[in-house]
C-alpha cells in the first residue's frame, strides 16, 4: 500500500488512541504518536514496525505550556500531515465539590483547550493541501448534562460543538472533521468491572470504536455516535423535557453509596 501523509494521534499510549495508531499505520499512514508514557509508545512503535508500519513516539504532556507548538513543529519536521486525531483526555467522577478545582481545570485544559490549540496549529496545512482532516474524540456524554461527570461531559459537549462549527466553516475546503461519540468503552479509563460499566447496556471495545470512526470519516460524516442504542438515546432525548433528561442521567450515573 502506498504511504500516505502523517497522522498525529494524541493519547496514543492506551485505549482508543493506541487502536487509532495501529489502524492508521495499517492503512499506510506513518503515525506521530503522542502521550506521556514513553515506554508504552516505544512498545507501540515496535509492534507496528513488526507489522511493516511506522510509529514515531513523542513523549509529551499535552497540558504543558507550548505542547501544541512542539507537536506541530515535530510534525513539520517529519513530513506532510494528513490527519489529526485529538484523543487525549481524562475524566473524573464524583460530586463536583468532592475534588479540587485544579483537577477540573486540568480536565478542561486537556479535553478542550489542548484539542483547540493543536487543531489551530494543524488546520492551516490541511486547508492548504485541500484534503485530510481532524477526528475529535468526544462522547455520548456530550449530548446531555451528566451528574457526577459534570466537568467531563461539559468538555465533551464543547468539543462536539467546536467540531460541528468547524465542519461547516470548512465545508468547501476539502478538509473533513468528525466528532466521534462513543458510549462506554472498556479501557483503562473505564474498566469492565467499574460500577457504571456493569449497568451500561452497550459497552464496546476500542477496536470497534476505531473501526466505526474510520468508516464514518471516509463517508464524510460530521458526527458519529458509536452503537445503535447510544444513537437512539441521543435522538430521543431531543424530544424530552430537560428536567427529565437530567433526572435520567442522574439515575444512570449515580455513584454507589459509601
Amino acid at each position: 500500500m502506498a504511504q500516505r501523509g502523517w497522522a498525529i494521534v494524541t493519547g496514543a499510549s492506551s485505549g482508543i488512541g493506541r487502536e487509532f495508531a495501529r489502524a492508521l499505520a495499517k492503512e499506510g499512514h506513518p503515525v506521530l504518536a503522542v502521550a506521556r508514557r514513553r515506554e508504552r509508545l516505544d512498545e507501540l512503535a515496535a509492534e507496528v514496525a513488526r507489522a511493516g508500519g511506522r510509529v514515531e513516539p513523542m513523549a509529551l504532556d499535552l497540558e504543558a505550556a507550548g505542547a501544541a507548538d512542539a507537536i506541530a513543529e515535530r510534525a513539520r519536521s517529519l513530513g506532510e500531515v494528513e490527519l489529526l486525531v485529538n484523543n487525549a483526555g481524562f475524566g473524573d467522577c464524583g460530586p463536583f465539590t468532592s475534588f479540587p478545582v485544579e483537577r477540573a481545570q486540568r480536565m478542561i485544559r486537556l479535553n478542550a483547550t489542548a484539542a483547540v490549540e493543536l487543531t489551530h496549529r494543524i488546520l492551516p496545512a490541511l486547508v492548504a493541501r485541500r484534503g485530510g482532516g481532524v477526528i475529535n474524540v468526544c462522547s455520548t456524554g456530550a449530548f446531555q448534562p451528566v451528574p457526577n461527570f459534570a466537568v467531563y461531559a461539559a468538555t465533551k459537549a464543547f468539543l462536539l460543538h467546536f467540531t460541528e462549527a468547524l465542519a461547516y466553516e470548512l465545508r468547501k475546503s476539502g478538509v473533513r472533521l468528525l466528532a466521534l461519540c462513543p458510549g462506554p468503552v472498556a479501557t483503562e479509563f473505564m474498566p469492565h468491572d467499574a460500577p457504571l460499566m456493569k449497568r451500561a447496556p452497550n459497552v464496546t471495545t476500542p477496536e470497534e470504536v476505531v473501526r466505526v470512526a474510520l468508516r464514518a470519516f471516509r463517508r464524510r460524516r460530521v458526527v458519529k455516535i458509536v452503537g445503535f442504542l447510544n444513537a437512539l438515546a441521543a435522538f430521543l432525548q431531543r424530544f424530552a423535557p430537560r428536567a427529565l433528561v437530567r433526572r435520567v442521567a442522574g439515575l444512570f450515573f449515580a455513584l454507589p453509596e459509601k
